[in-house]
């Protein structure tokens, strides 16, 4: 097997080993917003293993280039999918998706926390 190959496997195994997991993920959570988390490394690091993978065996070919575009845009659609997921559940559980008023008191009583989601 040439290095190429031996790459080629590699990253498929790579990729393929990361889309597996994320699904028994899927399967195994109980909550949809635990299952959202384990969307994200499908559809980042899975696929660029995999698109990676074409790119070493076909190069820069027509399939090459299609399997770049195709996680280009699975990068950028995946946060905007899943926010609207989140929100879509939130809105059927609660009938809006602004915060409560439980949800403001606990915010405001942890003043230590910084706001902006932990940065500075």
């Amino acid at each position: 097997m040439t290095p190429r190959g031996v790459a080629v496997a590699a990253l498929l195994a790579v990729g393929v080993g990361i889309e597996l997991a994320c699904c028994v993920g899927v399967l195994v959570m109980r909550n949809l917003y635990d299952k959202l988390h384990y969307t994200a490394p499908a559809t980042t690091v899975g696929s660029l293993a995999i698109a990676a993978a074409i790119v070493v065996q076909e190069s820069f070919t027509q399939a090459g280039i299609k399997a770049i575009l195709v996680f280009a845009i699975m990068l950028v659609t995946n946060p905007v999918l899943t926010h609207a997921t989140a929100r879509a559940a939130r809105v059927r559980e609660l009938g809006h998706w602004q915060p409560g008023p439980a949800e403001l008191e606990r915010t405001a009583a942890a003043p230590d926390e910084p706001a902006g989601g932990g940065r500075p």
